[in-house]
């Protein structure tokens, strides 16, 4: 089975919950679509997911942010003499921490030399969007949106990080025209759209972000049935 969530920010606790209501099992693929870091957990979570071999996780804004400022404190930490932070390090962090990104930045810091190159490397590895043949469909994998779309045959290898993960998907357009193909995103709360806490569908888009950072729940489609699970 293969199965797609978003927005875990860090929180190890709902997301191994939901681990275990799917029943996700080694045959089995699990999407992440960004924003799976953010708060306190977010080492501990980054640790999971680098050690799992069917989880696939796709960097969004919260990683992003947190990539940047985690490559300039180890830049800083390198030189013999690191004194005071750089006005880019101090605009990195300023907007870590604007995602709520405060408690993952003290996490970093505390880890030895080894690990912390370790977790750089598997964030820069990290792909800006996944696809997922089930059956006849096919289903675009983003962190938020289709930016700079163009119905004439752009391939997504063309798209940037800001297209996939700074613009939001428009609810309102079947982009690709295909009753086949569908673009799965997250970052935008679903109630936003009105799916009144449960995964929001609409013209092949399909918005699977339940806001567990600001107290909603947990969202997970399966993709090759369409069931909904979630976690409050």
């Amino acid at each position: 089975m293969n199965y797609v969530m978003s927005d875990v920010y860090g929180n190890v606790e709902k997301f191994e919950r939901m681990i275990k209501t799917i029943d996700l099992k080694e045959e089995d693929n699990l999407y992440l679509l960004g924003n799976f870091i953010g708060g306190e957990g977010s080492v501990e979570m980054l640790r999971l997911l680098a050690d799992s071999v069917n989880i696939f996780p796709v960097i969004g804004a919260a990683e992003k942010a947190a990539l940047d400022v985690f490559r300039l404190i180890a830049e800083q930490l390198r030189k013999k003499k690191p004194g005071e932070p750089s006005d880019k390090m101090k605009k990195a962090v300023d907007e870590a921490v604007a995602i709520g990104s405060k408690e993952m930045i003290s996490e970093f810091v505390s880890l030895d030399g080894d690990e912390k190159t370790d977790m750089i490397d598997f964030m820069s590895d990290l792909p800006i969007f996944e696809i997922c043949d089930s059956g006849d469909k096919t289903f675009i994998l983003v962190p938020r949106g289709l930016g700079n779309f163009d119905k004439n045959g752009k391939k997504l290898k063309r798209y940037t990080f800001e297209d996939l993960s700074m613009t939001e998907v428009d609810y309102n357009k079947n982009y690709m025209n295909d009753d086949n193909v569908f673009i799965v995103s997250g970052t935008v709360p679903v109630d936003d759209l009105g799916g009144d806490g449960k995964v929001y569908r609409s013209n092949n888009n399909i918005c699977i972000n339940g806001d567990l950072k600001n107290g909603g729940r947990l969202l997970c489609l399966c993709l090759d049935t369409m069931e909904e699970f979630s976690v409050e």
